[in-house]
């Protein structure tokens, strides 16, 4: 009988980091350390928020507590990230906080944003190699200060990052996580001038409900605004609930701006899980813009449309989105669901757009088109909304007809003298002679 032996199969940390951090963007990862600080902010409402309507009541400020400070520095030299939220326990970070992944039973119940036990570490690694993490937490916190190079020379199995533990309750608390000897692209990246800008954009669509209500996120002490997304009163809605995720979907019409037009960039879907958008204003196919059977190609007389899902679950793994909770999780079974009552949804909206036109142009004018969709609210608010549908009131028949016919020029040239204007026009005759009609023959006095 052969001999069986046990071939090594020890995972190598360079290779795990190196998978760990290749296919996030820059930007994902700072979204991932700020996921880190709401996830802590929401864990103080954590038994309002399991459904929409708990989202509701939190973030449209029906529970009293102040939003949190979330500061980002960011330069050529350190990334720091400060939070004056609760913090973490030394007991969760000696226990979780560390982990890569987590067993189905290791998931903390007050976990909202946090979804697969990677992102602060993916987020930590990608961005620098000496990494300091200080937190204050009313039962203790923790501290550790971390080189990565070192700790992948680091032989000890299973792996370990040490940790000092914090005095229990602090004058504060909170945490925070400076990054230095960041990595050249990194460095890079930074430096080009575009990437703060397109941070701060990112953030807001992200972060959108959660602004200035649970969060102000400072980046290089600009205070991040919400993007400001709203929709009229007259949507259609519905909604349904698989393996623990509740869905609410809502499309309606948006608010026009300033001068009266709808814009490009908040038409489409936008999808939010547990709060957090990870599609924004989407156009694509991967909403159902693709044409027949499904919602048409999308086109600027679409702008008006604005639509909105909005997943809810206790445990954010049965979520659609990926790891990175920048994409839909296409084969996730709660996103095929959604996608076919969004396209049902979204065609009573985009039916109404597409009868605004006809080959003599347009029917119907953006003033009127913000007319119908009625007072502007919160979509949040209007996912709320039992099964309904999208109204649109009845067009009125024409209130004028042209009357046309020919006449013998000699016979409209007696009515002309008889009216003693010999240059009138022709359409003139024609009204002079219906108005004597109806009044002296139909007794209608106009």
């Amino acid at each position: 009988m052969a001999e069986t032996i046990e071939a090594k199969a020890n995972p190598e940390k360079r290779l795990f980091i190196s998978l760990l951090t290749r296919d996030i963007p820059l930007a994902d990862a700072f979204l991932d350390l700020v996921d880190n600080s709401i996830n802590s902010v929401l864990a103080n409402f954590s038994k309002d928020l399991s459904s929409a309507a708990g989202y509701v009541k939190v973030l449209e400020g029906k529970i009293s507590r102040p939003p949190a400070k979330i500061d980002i520095q960011i330069d050529g030299n350190e990334v720091k990230i400060s939070d004056d939220s609760t913090g973490i326990s030394f007991t969760s970070a000696r226990d979780h906080v560390f982990q890569f992944g987590r067993a189905s039973n290791e998931r903390h119940p007050d976990d909202r944003l946090s979804v697969y036990g990677v992102g602060l570490k993916r987020a930590i690694f990608k961005i620098g190699n000496h990494i300091k993490i200080n937190s204050k937490h009313a039962e203790g916190g923790f501290s550790t200060d971390l080189h990565v190079d070192k700790w992948e020379s680091d032989k000890r199995n299973p792996w370990v990052i040490d940790i000092e533990k914090g005095k229990k309750a602090p004058a504060s608390t909170g945490t925070t996580i400076s990054i230095k000897d960041l990595y050249p692209e990194v460095k890079r990246r930074i430096s080009d001038g575009l990437f703060i800008g397109e941070l701060i954009r990112k953030m807001q669509r992200a972060y959108e409900f959660f602004l200035k209500k649970v969060v102000r996120i400072f980046v290089n002490k600009q205070e991040i605004e919400p993007f400001g997304l709203s929709v009229g009163e007259n949507v259609s809605s519905d909604t349904f609930e698989m393996d623990g995720v509740s869905c609410n979907i809502v499309a309606g019409v948006g608010t026009p701006d300033a001068r009266g037009f709808f814009v490009d960039d908040k038409a489409g879907w936008t999808i939010f899980c547990n709060g957090r958008a990870l599609l924004f204003a989407d156009k694509s196919a991967l909403t159902g813009w693709s044409g027949s059977p499904e919602l048409p190609l999308f086109q600027p007389k679409h702008r008006p449309f604005v639509g909105f899902v909005f997943f809810v679950a206790s445990d954010p793994e049965k979520l659609p989105w990926t790891t990175t909770k920048g994409a839909i999780n296409r084969e996730s079974e709660v996103w095929q669901e959604a996608r076919k009552k969004m396209v049902s949804v979204g065609r009573q909206v985009t039916g109404f757009l597409d009868r605004r036109y006809d080959n003599e142009g347009t029917k119907v004018s953006r003033s009127e088109v913000a007319t119908i969709s009625g007072s502007s609210t919160t979509a949040l608010k209007m996912s709320l909304s039992k099964k309904t549908e999208f109204k649109i009131p009845q067009k009125k028949g024409p209130e004028t007809i042209r009357i046309q016919y020919d006449a013998e020029l000699e016979k409209v040239d007696a009515i002309r003298e008889y009216l003693g204007k010999r240059r009138m026009s022709g359409s003139d005759v024609g009204r002079r002679t219906f108005e004597y009609f109806l009044k002296n023959r139909v007794g209608y006095d106009a």
